[in-house]
């Protein structure tokens, strides 16, 4: 005989499995949301930092002649000399940069009949590191003096001095970059030469 308290064999009672409410189950998937909303914000925020800290195409180096003047008196006998002004007018750096320049006297309007523009020597001036917007001057001379017979030409204006020169330098991403000049020194009554109608390059 079963006592009324205890239940009959065969038919014992079990506990149900714990189940998670709903309200749980919504909570874990908000957690995990957050979580994914902190990492991308995280993410981001790395991206854009790197992006500041890292000069981007746009802002290379950019090498350029700004002027140049001659410095005389150039007369018969006397050396010209004439100083260069290189300006990085870019946003970063130039690096390693070298220069090549050369004076000479042409004789007439024509331009002269060899390869053009001037190449890089192996005796190029190393000038270093050139900072956004400094301004570099670089000096350059005749070989020789000038002659009695360039000085009566250069004061009738039909003969003209002229520069020629190469700026190598990389930028902060190690690309080579190459200026060339041509700067022809055509009136005595002015100190500035001008640019010649071809042979300025820059890439």
């Amino acid at each position: 005989m079963t006592s009324p308290f205890e239940p009959e064999s065969g038919t014992g009672h079990k506990e149900a499995p714990f189940e998670p409410s709903s309200s749980e189950g919504v909570l874990k998937r908000h957690r995990y949301l957050l979580v994914g909303l902190v990492a991308g914000l995280v993410i981001i925020s790395s991206i854009v930092s790197i992006q500041k800290r890292t000069p981007q195409l746009a802002d290379r180096a950019r090498v350029t002649v700004q002027e140049a003047t001659m410095v005389g008196p150039l007369v018969q006998h006397n050396v010209p000399t004439a100083t260069v002004l290189f300006k990085n007018t870019g946003h970063s750096p130039a690096r390693t940069t070298r220069t090549h320049l050369v004076m000479t006297v042409w004789t007439s309007n024509t331009f002269p009949d060899w390869e053009m523009p001037l190449k890089l020597a192996p005796d190029a001036q190393h000038l270093g590191e050139i900072i956004p917007g400094s301004v570099l001057p670089q000096t350059v001379s005749l070989i020789s003096p000038l002659t009695d017979v360039q000085g009566m030409h250069l004061e009738r204006k039909d003969w003209f001095i002229v520069i020629l020169g190469v700026v190598s330098y990389t930028d902060v991403f190690g690309n080579p970059h190459e200026t060339k000049l041509c700067l022809i020194w055509r009136d005595p009554s002015t100190e500035r030469a001008d640019f010649c109608e071809k042979w300025n390059e820059s890439d």
